[in-house]
């Protein structure tokens, strides 16, 4: 029996010897294959203009896409010249070349070395100043790519709009903006000087919370309450936008609050957007919004019993959790963050700043992250878009798929898919679709397609290319995927479902004789319209009128929910709520018209929250609204562990490059900030800017539209009266007088009668234009054509159609065939009278 002990000692013994080699030898081979993220490298050049430093300008490794590379716009001063600064952080400087570009960045204008040259301060900065050649023409924007040949990194680009100009006063405008953005942090001299002026304050601001402030807010709100901030970081100021008259920034910086010796941290955006006149006593601010987010110092004091104190952020921010609530996941300021409820771990999944790198280039903020999956175990899924800060990727835009492994601490980059536009591109298509299966399969949406991506062996599958707007949506989790097949979307003949979190597919069939059409979604549920084929109309300008006799609600299995209609009743219009759908609703009366009627609503028994960590908001004094998330148990501060994960060293790449084998035509929407929407058709882009105040782009970057800098009044004098007679209605008349204008010929009335459509007719007659069926969008915005010497074909009651070629403050001149008369019409009768003909405008612009 002792034999037998002592014999079981040893081997128990030589057992955990073993065990703890074999740890060492494990724990050794862990740390040699793993590595912190690379600090950033590149460095960071700086417009200037009168000694104001703007445009912070961020560096690129490859050839973008210039078309989409709009995040700043740099005024040159009177003999053309373009000053800048360059940040070297260490990098030596080989040589600094310039390109001047069409936006497009097919045409090269001008390319030489930069020769004015000097050591700008003691850090080593270089100031440099090139006057570009007589080759570009006033009042135009081009593309200017700054190249900086480093010894150590090769070539590095840079990207800003520019644009020599008499007529917009860059400099007064960037002096405004530091002015008003100062004098906020002393509310007495604000007052004094009369800030209140400026602004718009009404029942509409916010005053109950620091994280969203803007024009309507309170004087007191605007200049930070009773908060005692301290300005951290001068603000970089981004030019995003400038015209004649207005001009558009955005300025990023950092703030800090100071209680009990103790410092809170905060990143700060303002947006603004400004008109400036000549002969005005002071700019105008048109709109102003400043977004301020905590930064949470996860390794200090801000936890309470059962509560994480976010603080000052969004009150709505994405809270993922794992099935049994272990496992809380949050984003906030550019951090996304994992708190093991079980174990009191606080991970920092990424981020591309941190203690040790906090300068510009890491605290630059065009990227997002968002959570795929996380498990019960701890195990997260997660992207990385946009723009890399630094690491493996620095420099590049691209979308990079990570697996966190909560046991290792450890993440992993499965693949990466590159991309030569810009981060808000991406952020649009991912917004529409970025899912990741539990078969490790990636569903995301890019340049109008729908890929699958399989992240073991990085194979990927075209799923299908969307042509239309709204004939592809998701709900809003992205598991269920839906698109239309048909003609077009007013002739769809299927709906075809995909549920990607569990692979099963269904379709929902139109009946014979009916055309079927996606509304949206109810959660999960798909909720769609049917309308009969004898009742879908199309008007001489190709709007279509889609009436629906029944409205249909199923589940991603194909099985019916809900179906309503009713005689004579019939839906044009749906919007989903929380907690309703609304349906916009016409009467077919006897003569068989259709007049509007009451909306009809369709309440949702939306289901019970089964989640186990919430967020809260509660109400201080002096923070004002104060975001929480209250966990499920309690946290013990003092043994709070606080991890940050290493990088998975990997051989060879995992680069995936997607080709998209259909090309789609595709408008570009921007507000202050950026990017707002992409569209296939311009009228939706141009409502959306229309309502931001921002502007319209195709894919070559030239601007359609923008919303202000007219002039005060305008008329195409080249076009004269002219009255339809037996040969040509109103409509060819129209056609006959652009025509005409433009210098074509053409039988329109001949064409029509062929039935071809309006824009069929002019794209063929008015080579090398782009045609524009406008309908929907207010007569406001369709006189931004009319300021260009384009005149706007509008069609009215009974079929007729008109033309807008004038206006002023008053009224809008208009050619009308039917009556024979060319003459003024006041601006508010005028759009009300287009309003109630349902706004229908075609135009074109020359490419």
């Amino acid at each position: 029996m002792k034999k037998t002990i002592i014999k079981f000692s040893v081997l128990f013994l030589v057992f955990m010897i073993s065990l703890v080699v074999i740890s060492k030898v494990m724990n050794q081979g862990n740390e040699n294959l793993t590595m912190e993220m690379a600090s950033a490298t590149l460095p960071v050049v700086t417009m200037e203009t009168a000694d104001i430093a703007y445009n912070q300008l961020h560096g690129y490794r490859g050839v973008m896409n210039t078309a989409y590379q709009r995040e700043t716009v740099t005024e040159l001063g009177e003999k053309r010249e373009a000053t800048f600064r360059v940040t070297p952080y260490g990098l030596t400087i080989q040589g600094i070349m310039i390109e001047v570009r069409s936006l497009s960045g097919d045409r090269l204008v001008e390319n030489s070395s930069v020769k004015d040259i000097s050591i700008a301060d003691k850090e080593g900065n270089i100031k440099c100043t090139v006057a570009l050649k007589d080759l570009i023409q006033k009042d135009a924007e081009y593309m200017l790519v700054i190249l900086l040949d480093t010894e150590e990194e090769g070539t590095i680009r840079y990207y800003t709009r520019i644009i020599w100009s008499e007529k917009t006063y860059a400099k007064e405008k960037l002096s405004f903006v530091k002015y008003f953005h100062d004098i906020l942090y002393d509310r007495e001299a604000a007052k004094e000087q009369g800030i209140t002026k400026y602004l718009e304050s009404n029942a509409t601001g916010d005053n109950t919370t620091f994280h969203k402030v803007n024009i309507h807010s309170s004087f007191r709100q605007i200049t930070w309450g009773d908060l005692n901030v301290t300005e951290e970081t001068e603000p970089v100021i981004q030019m995003t936008e400038l015209g004649t008259q207005t001009a558009s920034f955005v300025l990023h910086y950092y703030v800090s609050t100071e209680e009990e010796k103790i410092k809170t941290y905060y990143q700060v955006e303002e947006a603004y957007r400004i008109r400036f006149l000549t002969n005005a006593e002071r700019p105008y601010l048109l709109d102003f919004e400043r977004t301020m987010t905590q930064i949470p110092d996860v390794k200090g004091d801000i936890y309470s019993k059962d509560k994480i104190l976010l603080g000052i952020v969004d009150e709505n921010l994405p809270l993922v959790e794992s099935t049994d609530g272990n496992m809380i996941l949050f984003q906030v300021a550019g951090r996304l963050c994992s708190y093991n409820v079980i174990t009191g771990k606080m991970t920092i999944l990424f981020s591309f700043y941190d203690e040790k790198n906090g300068d510009a280039r890491t605290l630059y903020n065009q990227h997002a992250m968002k959570v795929l999956d996380v498990d019960e175990g701890g195990n997260v899924h997660f992207s990385v878009y946009g723009y890399m800060n630094r690491g493996r990727h620095e420099g590049e835009v691209g979308i990079s798929v990570y697996h966190y492994d909560n046991t290792l601490n450890t993440i992993e980059e499965l693949v990466y898919i590159p991309s030569d536009k810009s981060y808000q591109v991406l952020k649009q298509e991912m917004e529409q679709l970025l899912f990741l299966s539990r078969e490790d399969e990636l569903y995301l949406y890019l340049d109008q397609t729908v890929f699958r991506i399989n992240t073991f062996d990085r194979s990927y599958q075209e799923i299908v290319t969307i042509t239309q707007d709204n004939s592809m949506m998701t709900s809003e989790d992205h598991k269920v995927l839906v698109w239309q097949e048909g003609e077009d979307i007013y002739h769809g003949t299927v709906l075809e479902v995909r549920n990607l979190s569990s692979g099963l597919s269904s379709k929902i069939l139109a009946e014979e004789g009916t055309a079927i059409k996606l509304l949206g979604f109810m959660g999960a549920d798909i909720i769609y319209g049917v309308a009969r084929i004898e009742d879908i109309t199309e008007d001489a300008a190709g709007n279509t009128f889609f009436p629906m006799y029944k409205i249909g609600i199923r589940n991603s299995e194909g099985e019916l929910l809900k179906e309503t209609g009713q005689d004579n009743m019939y839906v044009i219009g749906c919007t989903v709520t929380q907690g309703q759908i609304t349906l916009d609703r016409m009467l077919r009366m006897a003569n068989g018209s259709f007049e509007s009627t009451s909306q009809d609503y369709i309440m949702i028994n939306e289901k019970p929250t089964t989640a186990k960590n919430k967020l809260a908001v509660v109400g201080t004094q002096v923070y004002e609204k104060y975001v929480q998330i209250q966990t499920r148990q309690s946290i013990d501060a003092k043994k709070l562990q606080v991890r940050n994960p290493k990088e998975v060293v990997f051989e060879g790449g995992r680069t995936l490059a997607l080709t998209v084998t259909n090309a789609v035509e595709r408008y570009y929407a921007y507000d202050l900030y950026g990017m707002a929407g992409i569209y296939t058709e311009p009228a939706g882009a141009i409502m959306l800017a229309y309502e931001k105040y921002g502007v319209v782009t195709i894919e070559t970057g030239e601007k359609i539209w923008e919303r202000g800098n007219l002039v005060t009044r305008n008329q195409i004098m080249a076009i004269k009266e002219a009255r339809v007679d037996e040969s040509r209605d109103s409509l060819a008349v129209c056609l006959d007088t652009i025509m005409q204008k433009e210098g074509f010929t053409r039988n329109t009335q001949m064409l029509l009668d062929e039935g071809k459509s309006v824009k069929e007719i002019l794209s063929e007659g008015l080579i090398g234009s782009r045609v524009l069926e406008l309908t929907g969008v207010p007569m406001d915005a369709v006189l931004y054509y009319v300021n260009r010497d384009i005149p706007v074909l509008a069609m009215v009651e009974n079929g007729d159609a008109v033309l807008i070629t004038g206006f002023n403050d008053l009224n809008v001149v208009i050619m009308n065939p039917s009556t024979g008369e060319l003459g003024k019409k006041g601006k508010k009768d005028s759009a009300k009278w287009f309003a109630e003909n349902g706004n229908s405008f075609i135009t074109y612009v020359y490419e």
